[in-house]
């Protein structure tokens, strides 16, 4: 049977450790967390995962950070989920069984509007490109960084899925799309903090925005600014990478993911406009 983890905004503020006893007897609500706790509380989360341990920590936790989280341990249970509810992120904790473990990858990615994270204990460079190409959103290996599960949950949310795009609900004046400008060459955060770019930089930004939030491949981002397909290309990649994210540190947030072996992609909304 699915399971459910409910907890109040209070038990949150304190398993999340954003909100502490002397904060409570301050008696001051921040309410700001609060806010962002219940945007949370909006968005549906499916966990499946088989091993009854690992399940219930996972669960706790999730919910613990203020997600609505639904758990399943079966593929049956899984499918009626599915079938009945809109989740917008499922996290597959794949390795317990011996189906085959990306088979619900790819029934999430052809049949839903569903983004997928996989937790899997295969955590090659071979692994994480069957699991990239199969359609997962975010690929963890095992034993897994609860701080980065929920780091990649949280930007996920922030994406708009392809329902919501169909359904406009996500254009490009979202507050939380970033806007990439032609005629400044900069990139233009929610918060309006303009960033600067070079050209090569721009032209990087480019291929994420034609990316549609997907993962844009390193070797596809080596041809489109013209760096060798060698050791030496990467290099230069990552350089400027680095060189972006140090111009970024004014900004509140910055949204570009690293795919470790594989590519990156950005988790909000990354609107071009010729004039801003």
């Amino acid at each position: 049977m699915a399971s459910k983890a409910r907890l109040t905004y209070l038990e949150i503020f304190f398993i999340s450790g954003v909100f502490t006893i002397d904060n409570w007897r301050g008696g001051t609500m921040p309410m700001s967390l609060l806010s962002s706790v219940q945007n949370k509380c909006n968005q549906k989360v499916l966990l499946f995962c088989d091993d009854t341990g690992s399940r219930e920590c996972l669960q706790r936790f999730l919910a613990g950070q203020g997600f609505d989280i639904t758990s399943v341990d079966n593929q049956r249970e899984f499918s009626d989920e599915v079938s009945a509810t809109p989740y917008d992120v499922a996290i597959l904790d794949l390795g317990f069984s011996d189906m085959d473990e990306l088979a619900l990858v790819r029934y999430l990615r052809t049949q839903t509007a569903t983004r997928v994270i996989v937790l899997s204990g295969r955590s090659s460079s071979q692994a994480c490109m069957e699991g990239y190409l199969s359609g997962a959103d975010n690929y963890i290996g095992k034993p897994v960084d609860f701080s980065v599960l929920s780091a990649a949950l949280n930007s996920l949310l922030g994406r708009c899925s392809p329902l919501q795009r169909f359904q406009g609900e996500c254009s490009g004046g979202s507050s939380n799309s970033w806007v990439l400008c032609a005629a400044n060459r900069e990139l233009i955060a929610p918060d309006k903090t303009r960033i600067p770019l070079t050209t090569k930089e721009y032209m990087f930004f480019t291929c994420l925005a034609d990316g549609n939030s997907d993962v844009v491949k390193r070797a596809d981002l080596l041809k489109s600014l013209g760096y060798e397909q060698n050791e030496y290309g990467h290099k230069r990649l990552e350089t400027l990478i680095y060189r972006i994210r140090r111009k970024a540190r004014q900004a509140e947030f910055f949204p570009l993911i690293t795919h470790h072996g594989y590519g990156y992609s950005f988790s909000v909304d990354l609107v071009t406009r010729k004039t801003c």
